[in-house]
Parts: C-alpha cells; sequence; structure tokens
C-alpha cells in the first residue's frame, strides 16, 4: 500500500466498517471480498489502498442504485469509467457509499439504509449527495471516495465531516451518461466528480492516479499561486461564521499568499437566487431522461411525502420536498433566456478575475451541518458551492477550525478553492499550503 496512506489497510478498514457502519451507515453496500483488479500493474499507483465508491457510479456485477429504493436490485453488466480507472489504478474496493435518493438532496438518506450520520455528531447530517463517502473517509473505514458533485454534493459533505473534497470541473473531467441516475445533457456542465480524502495530497494522489483514464485534453491551466482574491458572506450568508472575511486572509497572509476582498462578483444572495431560477426556468429539461416520467413522478412524490414513505417508496420524502419545490417555482421562473443570460454574466465575472490568474476563495458553508431532517430547509446552505458548479469550477473543499457553540468546540469548518476548468493542480497547491498554515495555527 502506498505510504502516503498509511494507516488505511485494507483491513482496518473492513473492521472499521463492520464496527461503525450500523451507526454512521456510511457504506450502503458492503462487498463480502474486497474487489482488487488481478490485471493491475504491480506499481499500480493505488495499490492496496482501500476505498469506497459512491453508488452513482456502475460497477459490474455490483448492485448500483443511485440512492434509490427502485432501483435496488439493479445491477449492471459494464462498469462506469470511474469504476474501471481505480480499479487499475490498483485501489482495492471495499463497498459502495451511501447517499440520498437520486442523489437529489442536501442530506444522505434513503429508503435503502437510511441516513448517513455525521462521525463527529450522529444527530446531524454528514450531508449531500456524497455523504456516505464523507463519513466514511472520516471515521476511517476507507483512505477515499470518488464522488459526483452537481451541486456541492462533494464540497459540502467533505466541510461538514471534516475532510478534504475536491470537486473536479466537467470541461476538464466530463461525467456525462457514466452517472447513474443519468443527468440531462443540458446540466451535464453542472456535474462534476473527484475524490475525498483526509489530506490534500491524498487528494493529489488520487487524482494523478486516474488522470489518464478520466481527464479530457483539456488544457492544464496556470494560476498565480502568490494572489488569491476572497469572496465573503453577505449579511445573509453569515451564518454561524461572521468572521470568515477577516479569517481567511490572515490565514492566506500566514500562508505567503496576497489577497483582498472582492466586490467584483454578485452578492452571495443574488447568486443563490439565480441558481434557483436556472434551474427551475429549465425544470424540463432536468426531467427530461427516462428516470421517473413526470406522470409517475407527481404521485409518487405525493404519496411518498404524505405518508412519509410508507404508503409509496419510489421517492424519499427529503427528494420529493425538492422535486416539488422546484416544479412550483418552474411556474414562477419561466423565462429561461434572462435566467441564461445571468449566468453567462455570472461566468463573465468569475472568469475575469481567473483571467488574471488569480484563484478565488470562499466558504464552504457558513453553517454546521443541519439535524436529520432539516437540511431541505436550509435554503442558504450550499450557497458557496453552487456558485462553483454554475461556473463549472475546479473547486476543493479545506478543512479551517471549528465553529465555537456557546464557548465550546463544534463541528469542523471549511474553506473553498474555486479555480478555472483545467486548474486542478494549482488549486491543490494552493490547498496544501494553507493545509500547513491550518495545523500550525
Amino acid at each position: 500500500m502506498r505510504t502516503l496512506f498509511t494507516g488505511t489497510s485494507v483491513n482496518d478498514c473492513r473492521a472499521r466498517i463492520r464496527s461503525r457502519n450500523d451507526v454512521v451507515n456510511a457504506v450502503l453496500t458492503v462487498l463480502d471480498e474486497p474487489q482488487v483488479d488481478s490485471q493491475a500493474a504491480a506499481d499500480a499507483p493505488l495499490r492496496g489502498v482501500p476505498y469506497v465508491l459512491k453508488d452513482t457510479w456502475d460497477t459490474a456485477a455490483i448492485t448500483t442504485t443511485g440512492g434509490s429504493w427502485r432501483h435496488r436490485a439493479r445491477v449492471p453488466v459494464v462498469s462506469s469509467h470511474a469504476h474501471r480507472a481505480l480499479a487499475a489504478a490498483g485501489a482495492v474496493l471495499l463497498g459502495k457509499s451511501n447517499l440520498c435518493d437520486l442523489a437529489f438532496s442536501t442530506e444522505s438518506d434513503n429508503h435503502l439504509r437510511g441516513p448517513v450520520r455525521n462521525p463527529h455528531d450522529l444527530g446531524r447530517t454528514a450531508g449531500g449527495s456524497t455523504g456516505g463517502g464523507a463519513a466514511a473517509v472520516a471515521d476511517g473505514m476507507a483512505a477515499f471516495d470518488w464522488g459526483t458533485d452537481f451541486g456541492g454534493s462533494i464540497r459540502a459533505p467533505s466541510a461538514f465531516c471534516g475532510v478534504v473534497g475536491m470537486r473536479l470541473s466537467h470541461a476538464a473531467w466530463p461525467v456525462g451518461l457514466e452517472h447513474f441516475p443519468r443527468i440531462s445533457p443540458f446540466f451535464w456542465d453542472f456535474c462534476g466528480m473527484g475524490p475525498l480524502t483526509r489530506t490534500v495530497a491524498g487528494a493529489r494522489e488520487v487524482t494523478h492516479a486516474v488522470s489518464g483514464a478520466l481527464r479530457s485534453d483539456h488544457a492544464h491551466v496556470a494560476m498565480d499561486p502568490d494572489r488569491v482574491v476572497v469572496y465573503e458572506p453577505d449579511a445573509a450568508h453569515e451564518g454561524e461564521w461572521p468572521t470568515f472575511g477577516a479569517d481567511a486572509l490572515q490565514l492566506l497572509a500566514s500562508s505567503g499568499v496576497k489577497a483582498e476582498i472582492t466586490r467584483e462578483l454578485p452578492s452571495p444572495t443574488e447568486v443563490n437566487a439565480l441558481f434557483t431560477e436556472y434551474f427551475a426556468a429549465h425544470f424540463k429539461e432536468f426531467i427530461a431522461g427516462d428516470e421517473l416520467p413526470l406522470a409517475q413522478a407527481l404521485p409518487a412524490v405525493l404519496l411518498g411525502l404524505l405518508s412519509n414513505g410508507r404508503l409509496d417508496k419510489r421517492v424519499h420524502p427529503n427528494t420529493g420536498l425538492l422535486f416539488a419545490g422546484a416544479a412550483a417555482l418552474s411556474l414562477r421562473y419561466r423565462n429561461r433566456a434572462r435566467a441564461a443570460a445571468k449566468l453567462v454574466s455570472l461566468r463573465a465575472d468569475v472568469h475575469a478575475i481567473w483571467a488574471r490568474g488569480h484563484l478565488v476563495v470562499t466558504p464552504t458553508c457558513t453553517a454546521r451541518p443541519p439535524k436529520h431532517g432539516q437540511a431541505a430547509w436550509a435554503y442558504r446552505l450550499m450557497t458557496f458551492c453552487k456558485l462553483g458548479n454554475m461556473v463549472d469550477a475546479t473547486g476543493l473543499a479545506l478543512p479551517f477550525g471549528h465553529y465555537r457553540v456557546r464557548g465550546a468546540v463544534s463541528m469542523p469548518r471549511s474553506l473553498q478553492i474555486l479555480g478555472p476548468p483545467g486548474s486542478e493542480d494549482a488549486v491543490l497547491a494552493l490547498a496544501e499550503r494553507l493545509e500547513t498554515a491550518v495545523a500550525h495555527s
């Protein structure tokens, strides 16, 4: 096993799964025997490294459900490109990580196994949709997970669980039809993928190990490692971290990075509203696939919500709330052209910053993870993550201290680094500098 992942042996992780999975619910499908590719080279970069794989990636002969009760018996014949790449790199698959129904919620809960519990506070969610992966890594059940990220689905769970999570841009690391449930091509550039690990070095190791198989020919983008802009919360988004701007500037200065607060972007409140408007205006495109036709989806959502899944398990209540909300908002936001123009403008604003070689630092989230069953009501929870998806950023969530509640240290906090598509090396380099500074603070 790679020295970088010492302390996370296959046997140790399997023992941890046996002792803790019934408590945390991090692993949805636990394999009876670890899966190792016998064809992997002896010097494969991840040889012997144990991992769990988000259950949005098809795995031949292993159940892949997308968190959906309807797909509980679905066993793919062909593996996804992500599974094949990790197997060829020598990684050892221990199981499929838990997630939310249809990967469509900020809280990982479903009718298959139940809620993923945050290892730092079992009464709180581990986030979604890659909540199982984040919890498994944080709790020692795996060295890493390989997740997907449509609206913060890698970065927010990583923030909640105190681990590193990186969303690789769709332009450089295309997901496309490899994701299950299938995503409408209209929204492909919103969906990225990437690793969840305990350290930045681990994220770099996993990313480089599969880059030859998963990365497109999109150019690597050089950024200035010593220049950063900080995008801070507005009054509505300060949450439980009102000092983020000052905290981030101090951390960056201690790392030798020149930074300033940016006023070039719309406010977080405007960014969050745009995500809602754009998604609602294009809701028909989002449900254009054959996952669950609208005529079937509406009664499934209604019955699932009214009975909390007792009468109909086709759609989990958490998913149903978001689905119903988006459907209702689609009646209000009908001007697709206006929503599209606003998105073009936002992308131009962010790209203007990147064009100067500057990375963008934001909070990942500004509040502790909600208690179970409450995430769907936390409208501002994912705003800074959504920014990254709307501009197809290379985004990394990095642990940065803890929230304090009544003077006592509480849940992990996290900052986010956003760079343009193809800038993963620059994002990782800055993250390593900041990780070192955090460790010495």
